[in-house]
């Protein structure tokens, strides 16, 4: 009988605990394009980022205040297929055939109803970033 009456409390923990998990989950996909991507300096024209602002509906004062956001960057193989997916922040260093030497650091920021992606380059080159895509989840 004791057995019984155990596992009848825990089932309902259980039950109880699943019960209340009731929040949506959301998955959007977002794309960049690279003249999408708005170009930002301080007021002395130094310190280089761009950034993209999107409208996120699913970003809601209950998820803002309550729930959780989390953003990755998708990243394609050479057949142009989804290979891989990469949570921000993304930071990966770079060096190119003539030995110049960077980094790349992919971060968001959000808010009730937007999501802002920057992307800036440890050296600060001008160079417009390509086109990317991420997917947010909230929840």
């Amino acid at each position: 009988m004791k057995r019984l009456l155990l596992f009848f409390a825990v089932a309902t923990m259980l039950a109880s605990c699943t019960l209340n998990d009731t929040k949506d989950t959301n998955v959007v996909n977002l794309t960049v394009r690279a003249a999408d991507w708005v170009r930002h300096t301080d007021i002395d024209g130094l310190n280089l980022y761009y950034s993209y602002t999107f409208d996120m509906p699913e970003i809601t004062h209950d998820v803002f205040a309550n729930g959780s956001v989390q953003t990755y960057y998708v990243i394609y193989n050479a057949q142009n297929v989804p290979y891989v997916q990469e949570v921000l922040p993304y930071v990966r260093h770079f060096e190119n055939n003539k030995g110049a030497l960077w980094t790349r650091t992919v971060d968001c920021e959000y808010s009730v109803g937007s999501m802002t992606i920057f992307v800036t380059n440890s050296d600060f080159l001008d160079e417009i970033p390509p086109l990317m895509d991420f997917r947010v989840v909230t929840q």
